[in-house]
């Protein structure tokens, strides 16, 4: 049994039934051989828990909880059918630790890259409140919103990112087998080049003379903006960068919004006290600039002023969440308003992702018509003044 000390050991046996004669600590060669992250082998330390094993987790340890099973007997079972290997190896540790008397939010917590504050938040809820296999449910449901919106948003970005690369891919090709024939050709013929070709030539002499040097400088730009964004001021700046961007930074605020208020309105349906709440929220966000704002929140509420009033001066909260919260807050009824707002901003996500192709195309289009025309202009020019000279 793993306890502090051996007064912890008996306790929990006295609790059982059982009168030890002798309590004896083991040694590190005696203990319960339950791998953990530090005894794994290195190729296992980089496994990740994936939110669709989480979210399975959690369904059917609700459903063994509905069903009347104790804690230890629903770990054990969970543990022999997981897939996921250190989903194993963390649900066996789970199980020494409330062994040795922990409770289930406490043995989990000691797991910070597997279950979140928010997770955690709702199982100590579940516990204090005695409706475990309830609020397991709904956070099975949180869960699946969450990584629902986080798959939109990924998808939203996929497009853009797929046509950049194809033309990064495109011009690189052009510099490397293409470009380097007519620079050839034109450098022999003794013409005036037009400033266009004169920056291909450019282009494609830095491209393939200083190839090294032009990587260099762009992983030192690479480094330097993460350097930057690891500072607090660095990271704000570019947070507020990302929900001010054009067409992406819109569906990021959505989706941030939906976030928010379906942990908010699932934490307190389940009896989570609400300064506690706002922590998690706080945590949850993934943006620098909104966690700022839910901690303005945290304070004005603990002074007793409510959430609609810091909400609407951060300027960056729709006004249907402030309209809706306020509400709320008259009513008595906020977990309510908020779920609603939950939901329709899920539905915002949904109709701003499949918008958002049909907006990039006519930009992407501009740009690859921009680059088509400036290789047309700097390679057929000089060709067609080249023909002219030879007639």
């Amino acid at each position: 049994m793993n306890a502090h000390d051996a007064d912890a050991v008996g306790q929990e046996l006295a609790k059982r039934g059982h009168f030890p004669v002798k309590i004896q600590e083991m040694g590190g060669a005696g203990r319960n051989k339950v791998k953990d992250e530090k005894n794994v082998p290195f190729s296992q330390r980089f496994e990740k828990v994936t939110a669709k094993d989480l979210v399975l987790f959690t369904r059917q340890m609700s459903t063994l909880f509905n069903a009347g099973l104790p804690i230890l007997g629903i770990l054990s079972a969970l543990t022999e059918q997981m897939e996921s290997p250190k989903l194993r190896r963390v649900l066996a540790q789970v199980q020494l630790d409330i062994q040795g008397g922990l409770a289930v939010s406490e043995a989990m917590s000691k797991h910070p890259d597997v279950f979140s504050q928010l997770y955690l938040s709702m199982i100590a809820a579940g516990e204090a409140g005695g409706v475990m296999d309830e609020l397991l449910s709904r956070l099975a449901d949180l869960l699946e919103k969450d990584e629902e919106n986080r798959i939109k948003v990924k998808a939203a970005m996929s497009y853009p990112k797929m046509v950049v690369g194809a033309m990064s891919i495109a011009m690189v090709i052009l510099m490397l087998k293409v470009v380097p024939i007519f620079v050839g050709m034109f450098e022999k013929a003794h013409i005036d080049l037009p400033l266009a070709t004169q920056i291909m030539i450019g282009a494609n002499k830095a491209f393939q003379d200083y190839w090294h040097i032009t990587g260099a400088v762009i992983f030192g730009l690479y480094m330097l903006h993460k350097k930057w964004i690891s500072t607090t001021s660095g990271r704000y700046k570019w947070d507020m960068f990302r929900l001010k961007f054009p067409l992406i930074g819109p569906i990021l605020l959505r989706s941030a919004m939906s976030k928010f208020a379906r942990v908010f309105g699932t934490l307190q349906k389940g009896g989570v006290p609400i300064l506690e709440i706002l922590n998690v929220a706080a945590q949850v966000m993934g943006n620098v600039v909104l966690t700022r704002v839910v901690v303005d929140v945290r304070e004005s509420v603990q002074e007793g002023l409510g959430m609609a009033v810091p909400l609407k001066r951060s300027g960056l909260v729709p006004p249907l969440v402030v309209q809706m919260v306020a509400a709320g807050e008259e009513s008595g009824s906020l977990d309510n308003m908020l779920i609603k707002v939950a939901n329709y901003y899920d539905g915002e996500v949904d109709q701003a992702v499949k918008n958002l192709s049909s907006k990039i195309e006519p930009i992407l289009l501009v740009f690859m018509g921009g680059m088509v025309l400036f290789l047309a202009l700097a390679i057929f020019v000089p060709m067609w003044d080249m023909s002219k000279m030879a007639g």
